[in-house]
């Protein structure tokens, strides 16, 4: 049974190495590795080639720079295989994942099976309590995805049916969090989505990736991902209910986080707290106490106006637009301020 393998490319040279050889040496050969450089300006697509030659698994297709949804797209494109796998170029598997991957889907019936992660930081490696092994229904994985609970919405450490992926792309008008605006529909053509307890996928945390350099206006495109998901997932399944509020307050938190290490006074920030019901929310108490003790530090740092705004600009950032521009929005909020002294 063919398995393809989707690797995007970018400046990855320095990690080229360890990715593909962990590709490369799976205990399960049949594989095809479609990788697709996004035109990188460092050395990595030779790297490639050479893999390439060695190699006839591996398939090498080059392009003009056009960000990671068009490159997953393409990468789609050039599948053969009735299994898909994705794995980040910066990133590597253990060399049992994908025929461990394989065989739960063919013993459990399963359309798409995900593992757990290793969050490697260097040589440092940190380990996530594991989910253990669980088979959903359709309805029951969407309910585990809004919650985040045993899965998620990476596309890697997953081996997906190729069906799953018919009519479903990534969107390319996005900067950022575009996987959450689509794996929820990979994962909702399944009829039977299952995990496995081995943490067989290594995420490297490297300087300069999206989530170790958080900006503001990323963090609310965060939350407009979180919304277009809930929405999303109500036009569904219809009738049914999903509990986004773990979400909502943990996009809060990233936000506030934000706020107090990366953002100046003179930035003028806004803070708008996402609509959510503290009381439907499953922290433990800890966790209420720590969001608005946070908060409070943000303020003493930002000053108190950063909760105040007009109502415009209130509503944009409680649901951003995917042309979210902060510096225009509190350009004007300034603007505007100005004119009331």
């Amino acid at each position: 049974m063919l398995i393809s393998v989707l690797v995007p490319v970018y400046n990855t040279s320095k990690y080229l190495d360890r990715c593909m050889k962990s590709l490369l040496n799976q205990t399960y050969k049949d594989l095809e590795i479609v990788v697709i450089n996004d035109g990188s300006t460092d050395d990595s697509l030779s790297k490639l080639e050479q893999y390439a030659k060695k190699d006839s698994r591996v398939k090498v297709y080059s392009y003009e720079n056009a960000g990671i949804s068009k490159t997953r797209n393409r990468a789609l494109e050039q599948a053969h295989g009735e299994y898909i796998t994705f794995v980040d170029s910066d990133d590597f598997i253990d060399h049992r994942m994908i025929e461990k991957l394989y065989q739960a889907a063919i013993k459990r019936d399963l359309d798409v099976v995900q593992c757990n992660f290793v969050m490697d930081y260097g040589p440092i490696p940190f380990y996530r309590k594991p989910t253990f092994r669980k088979d959903f229904s359709t309805l029951e994985a969407m309910k585990m995805l809004a919650k985040e609970f045993y899965l998620n919405n990476y596309p890697w450490g997953k081996l997906y049916k190729r069906e799953c992926f018919d009519g479903v792309h990534f969107p390319e008008n996005m900067r950022g969090f575009e996987d959450t605006c689509t794996i929820f529909k990979a994962i909702a053509k399944a009829k039977r989505v299952g995990t496995i307890p081995n943490r067989y996928y290594h995420y490297a945390q490297r300087f300069g990736s999206l989530t170790n350099c958080m900006s503001l206006e990323t963090v609310y495109l965060m939350r407009r991902a979180y919304q277009y998901q809930e929405q999303e997932f109500n036009k569904l399944f219809k009738g049914e209910k999903f509990s986004f509020d773990l979400q909502h307050y943990n996009t809060d938190m990233v936000l506030i986080y934000t706020l107090i290490l990366f953002v100046h006074r003179k930035d003028h920030a806004k803070f708008v707290p996402a609509d959510f019901n503290w009381k439907k929310t499953p922290i433990p108490p800890f966790w209420y106490i720590a969001y608005w003790a946070w908060l409070g530090i943000a303020m003493l740092k930002l000053s108190p106006n950063i909760l105040k705004m007009p109502k415009d600009v209130h509503d944009t950032l409680q649901k951003p637009p995917a042309d979210l521009n902060l510096d225009t929005l509190f350009a004007s909020d300034q603007t505007k301020t100005v004119k009331k002294q």
